[in-house]
């Protein structure tokens, strides 16, 4: 994207987004999705869907301590996103979020399988929307039709909301270039960036590649 940096040109953008299902004892997630995109031209790259299957006491509700990778069962959190994870390359990534809290909260909690993931630094597309487009109500649906971005009605799985919320990222970054309020991978960091809490150096991955990972 000619409008922003060599650095914004050079990262992967990576939306994503739990779906939850509403129970008695509280909302479990039951799937994650994901869809890169490059920094360069917006062009997807790669994209993830995975169903969770697991107990509620595993929820994310429900802190514990991480499961390491031989620990995981066939539908677990862990499992769909150590998915995500295997395409998380050397090259430099951050995570595009809307709002965040639950995408934060798993990540946390399955660190042990997800490292890379967990470690990233995560964007707010709505943070973005809301400073790229004054004036405008502060919901999500609202900034994304003011933005242009035509949404499914109703709630909407994990991968139509992470491609929503990479559309409302692209048009936000693109809305808010072309007004003259940034053009530098910096200043949306300072912007919308919140640093993930860090990882235990059990879980993370050796030197070498954690090191191009997160310089």
């Amino acid at each position: 994207m000619r409008m922003m940096d060599a650095e914004f040109s050079s990262t992967t953008f990576v939306a994503v987004d739990v779906e939850l299902r509403r129970q008695p004892g509280g909302p479990i997630p039951v799937a994650v999705a994901a869809l890169a995109l490059s920094g360069a031209d917006f062009r997807p790259l790669w994209r993830v869907h995975q169903e969770i299957h697991e107990e509620p006491y595993s929820s994310w509700k429900k802190p514990r301590p991480p499961r390491l990778p031989h620990e995981l069962t066939e539908g677990s959190a862990g499992l769909a996103l150590q998915e995500i994870e295997r395409h998380v390359t050397e090259q430099p990534h951050r995570l595009v979020v809307a709002m965040g809290f639950l995408e934060s909260s798993l990540l946390y909690t399955e660190r042990a399988a997800c490292p890379r993931l967990a470690s990233l630094t995560r964007w707010d597309a709505v943070e973005l929307a809301r400073t790229a487009c004054p004036g405008v109500e502060r919901g999500f649906e609202e900034l994304a039709r003011y933005l242009g971005v035509r949404l499914p009605p109703g709630p909407r799985p994990a991968t139509q909301e992470a491609w929503a919320v990479a559309q409302v990222f692209r048009r936000a970054v693109e809305h808010g270039a072309s007004a003259g309020r940034w053009s530098t991978f910096a200043q949306l960091e300072e912007t919308a960036g919140t640093a993930a809490k860090p990882v235990e150096e059990m879980y993370l991955p050796p030197p070498t590649v954690q090191d191009s990972l997160f310089d």
